[in-house]
Formats: structure tokens, sequence, C-alpha cells
């Protein structure tokens, strides 16, 4: 791992960039999926909730293409082999960006975030309301080609390119979503609506064990390309990375399952006091998840696993 300031830097920029991403498309998903239908009538819990995950989203959206734009800087200096105040030049920019797989895709993500943007803007119009998720979901799964995922060759890249793409729309859908379920648990707190809450959460619940399965099938396609082995994935650092990685999943997986068979019954019974439970463990959830964010960061800089099994 280079732990150089350059090295710490696309780190750091990589995790912000992925956890910004599933933030954006995971608020998106989760107005269209889930607070729209349980809000569709009641008006009043309906605009407090857009009054409080508009800015959210918007802000999001911001981080995700201020740390993209930061990401394509270190990356043009990383590929010109040269100190990043030589390599912000027009001539190196233009090469990055016209001439490998990263600045092709990058600027694919640039467009796919004025899409965002535009349904943002616009989102009361029904157009916006189904392009906007799609937009959001295209956002995240494009990441795939930026990774490991998009330097595999042959027929077996191609599944690889799927099985990320569908891990990263997975991921932002569950872990992005939490953002928004957090929010819509406080909004209902506000207003005093159980069963609001109580229908929410069982819908979140049912998006999430999709997304866990979708997770789970992925990340083994995943693993078994830049794993491919036991050994592999204890011996090497990128595996030791990969299963922390796998112990910061179970953990959220017990958390979902806690609300899912004990909470979400529970409120429908006694109001408040679960409701109360559910909002501390959507927030360590969330905590979780941005743990595992950062630790994506550091994989897609590491050489898989499977480049040095024995």
């Amino acid at each position: 791992m280079d732990w150089s300031a350059a090295g710490t830097a696309l780190v750091a920029t990589r995790a912000v960039h992925f956890a910004a991403t599933a933030m954006t498309a995971g608020n998106i998903v989760f107005q269209a999926v889930i607070a729209a239908p349980v809000l569709c009538s009641e008006a009043t819990a309906a605009a407090l909730f857009r009054t409080w995950t508009r800015p959210v989203t918007w802000l999001a959206l911001a981080v995700a293409v201020i740390s993209g734009a930061i990401w394509l800087l270190l990356q043009a200096a990383s590929m010109s082999g040269m100190p990043l105040d030589e390599a912000l030049t027009a001539d190196v920019l233009s090469t990055v960006i016209n001439e490998t797989q990263f600045g092709e895709v990058t600027m694919v993500r640039a467009g796919l975030a004025i899409c965002v943007a535009v349904c943002l803007a616009f989102d009361r119009a029904a157009i916006a309301q189904w392009l906007g998720p799609v937009a959001a979901l295209a956002f995240a799964a494009s990441l795939a080609w930026t990774g490991h995922a998009g330097s595999t060759l042959g027929t077996l890249g191609y599944l690889h390119v799927a099985a990320d793409a569908l891990h990263l729309m997975a991921a932002a859908a569950w872990i992005g979503g939490l953002v928004s379920l957090f929010l819509f648990l406080a909004a209902t707190r506000s207003s005093k609506s159980m069963s609001l809450a109580s229908d929410a959460v069982g819908r979140f619940s049912t998006l999430g064990m999709i997304g866990v399965a979708a997770l789970m099938l992925t990340g083994l396609i995943n693993a078994a390309i830049l794993v491919g082995s036991f050994r592999a994935l204890v011996v090497t650092e990128y595996g030791r990375l990969l299963l922390l990685k796998l112990a910061l999943f179970v953990v959220m997986l017990a958390f979902a399952l806690t609300n899912r068979l004990v909470l979400t019954p529970r409120l429908r019974r006694s109001g408040n006091g679960a409701l109360g439970l559910l909002l501390r463990n959507s927030a360590i959830e969330l905590a979780l998840g941005l743990a595992i964010f950062a630790i994506v960061g550091v994989l897609g800089t590491l050489h898989p696993a499977i480049h040095f099994a024995i």
C-alpha cells in the first residue's frame, strides 16, 4: 500500500467519492421506492421529509462531483508519472480524458451527474420521478469501470463488470438509503405517525433483503475473480482487508435483521420506544457502511490477491 501523500490522497478521495455517490443514489431511490408511496396521502410528513432530504441529496451530489474531479486530477498525475502540480496541464488532462478508459468513464459519469442534477431540480415532473432513480443508479454502477473490474479482459471481464455494477447499485440502494431512512424516521417521529414509520421500515427492509442477496452473490463472484483461493484471502493485504470488509458487512446485517425481526413488530405495538432504537440502529448501520466505503477506497489501489496466490 502506498502511504505517500499522493497515495493517501487517492485513497481518501476514492472513499469519499464512493460514499457520496452511494448516498446520492440511495436518497433518490428511497424517495421513489419508499417515501413516495408511503407519504402519498400524508402532505405534512411528505413536505417535512422533502425539506430535510433535498439539501442532503444536493450536498451528496456536489461532494461526488467535486471528489470525482479531484480523483481525475490525481489519476492524471499518477498516469503521467509527474508531480501533481506539473501534471495539471491541458495536454496531460486531455490525454487522460480522451485516451484512457478512466478518463472516458469519468466523462460519461459527469453526464450522468448532470442528468441527476436536472432530475433533482425538477423532481416534481413525471419524467424526473423515473429518470432520476435510473440515472442515479447508473451513476453508481458506472464506478465498476474505474476499478479492477474494468481492467479484467475477455469474457471473464464482462462477468466481472456486470457483477461489480450490480454490487455497486445494491450497496447504493441499501447503505446509501440509510441516510434517507434515518431522516424519514426523524420526520415521522416529529409528526407522531408511527404507522408511516412502520410502513417505511418494512419496505426498506424488503429493499435491504434484495440488496443483501445481490451483494452476497456479486461479492462471491468478485472474490473468486480477484482473490481466487482461501490462502490468498488470508496471506495478502488485499485479502485481509476484504475479510475486514466482510466482518463489517456481517455486523451491518445483524443490525438490519434486528430492525426487521424485532424492532419493526415492536414499532407497530409500542411506538416511540422502538422508533428511538430504530434511529440508533440506522445511525450505527450508516457508520459501518461508511467504514466499508473507506476500505473500498483502499482496495481499489491494491493489486488483487490472486496476483500473489501460490
